[in-house]
């Protein structure tokens, strides 16, 4: 196993680490196993063309580099031709799975202080050829799903499939599999018609690329897109390669003093921009990330009721690339040709009061607080003040001081002459109160 150092945009002609150990193995993927905020690697291991298995293992990340062999083993051999990294029981560390070649799918579990050397979750479906894996969350109900190919050249019936997840517990059958039955390989997950769930991209050897669109966590078995091309397709990846809608966003999140795991909502990442800590940047050695899988790790968690930044790249126009075995046709990339545009919601009348916070956060020297009121029958109008505070919780500003009827409300917040730091804004409405913070970097 093989490390490639990237310096300053440029990779090492020559490997800067190498295991001390020899491994059949066609996939490799970076997490991080021990929560400390470095990447370790995973490797899947073994070679069933000519009987070759061999035990999964993740060689640990110590101060930067990869140790030379690796402190993690499974128990037992298997085929297993690809392997990554997802918290899928969400107790906020990452679990490792592998697909299985002539073996089951298996997930080993992260206790937080360890991985188990045993599978903790196996699929149970005859078909065990799995050539890729894929994971993302394809129903939105915030628990990651496993999407996997099966290539019937050795045996099994080839079909591109998907594993749900109840509550944190894979099923060890698939909900739904495709009626593509051949050399299947090359599996991704990505919003590729920009309407906020995860479409099914895949393909084959010798076969065109295929994708399947997500229809409220359903999808069809045979593909709503199919290249005209054909090719030997080894890994697909997705990102916006043309910029053309890239949006750069702020995800906000209060600390509750232990939570070091946090996925973004939407994926592949574009960029990492800024990670902060109230008004602290953390440095890359203070944290890591997969821009591929929505995830960052910090190395320690920040104190309870710490206000957590992310501020992130995405993209609404997600392009295709596929890497190809066939050295006769090359690499491919097609872009996607959509025209995105994020429609908002049909104005509706406020149920609830509500605070939500500002936009862009940190800011400088202007920021956005927005706030609903409620309808109520008795009265047409509330008496509503919004105000901001420094830490000592000295006022700073009054925003509203007024009475307003139901609705929806946006006010801009300038800073003026205020110095940096964590600033509070509070609304009150009858016996409504709620205060967020909010950072003011200069």
């Amino acid at each position: 196993v093989k490390l490639y150092l990237n310096n300053a945009g440029t990779l090492s002609s020559n490997p800067d680490w190498t295991s001390g150990d020899l491994v059949y193995t066609f996939s490799c993927a970076f997490g991080d196993a021990d929560g400390d905020g470095d990447l370790d690697l995973a490797v899947a291991g073994g070679e069933s063309y000519q009987n070759n298995p061999e035990q999964p293992r993740i060689y640990f990340n110590n101060g930067g580099m990869l140790e030379s062999l690796p402190s993690w083993k499974a128990q037992n051999t298997q085929y297993s031709y690809d392997v990554n990294w997802a918290d899928f029981d969400n107790d906020g560390d990452l679990d490792v799975v592998f697909a299985g070649e002539s073996f089951p799918n298996r997930i080993f579990e992260n206790y937080g202080d360890s991985i188990s050397t045993a599978p903790t979750w196996q699929s149970t479906d005859a078909s065990q050829y799995a050539n890729s894996l894929f994971i993302g969350d394809i129903n939105n109900d915030g628990f990651l799903d496993l999407a996997i190919s099966d290539n019937n050249q050795l045996g099994g019936q080839g079909r591109f499939k998907i594993y749900l997840n109840n509550n944190g517990v894979l099923n060890t059958t698939p909900f739904w599999q495709s009626s593509f039955s051949g050399y299947g390989s090359g599996i991704m997950l990505a919003d590729i018609d920009g309407d906020i769930d995860l479409d099914l991209l895949t393909g084959g050897w010798w076969e065109p690329c295929r994708i399947y669109l997500n229809d409220n966590g359903n999808f069809n078995s045979i593909p709503d897109y199919t290249s005209s091309s054909s090719s030997v397709v080894e890994a697909i990846v997705c990102g916006d390669v043309d910029k053309d809608a890239i949006n750069t966003v702020t995800e906000s999140v209060d600390s509750d003093g232990s939570q070091k795991l946090f996925y973004m909502p939407r994926t592949p990442l574009q960029k990492i921009v800024n990670v902060i800590v109230d008004a602290d940047t953390l440095t890359y050695a203070q944290f890591c990330y997969d821009l591929e899988c929505g995830w960052i790790s910090l190395a320690s968690a920040p104190d309870s009721g710490r206000i957590i930044l992310f501020e992130i790249s995405e993209s609404w126009d997600i392009d295709m690339a596929i890497t190809n075995w066939d050295q006769s046709k090359g690499n491919y990339l097609f872009y996607n040709t959509s025209n995105p545009v994020l429609v908002e919601n049909e104005k509706t009348i406020p149920t609830n009061f509500v605070l939500y916070q500002n936009f862009p956060n940190p800011f400088n020297p202007i920021t956005k607080i927005k706030f609903s009121i409620p309808q109520n029958e008795r009265r047409e109008t509330q008496d509503v003040s919004l105000r901001v505070y420094d830490v000592l919780g000295n006022e700073v500003a009054t925003l509203v001081n007024e009475e307003k009827p139901f609705g929806e409300y946006e006010v801009e917040f300038e800073s003026n002459n205020l110095t940096s730091g964590v600033y509070f804004y509070q609304l009150r409405m009858g016996d409504f109160i709620q205060s967020k913070k909010m950072i003011l970097l200069r």
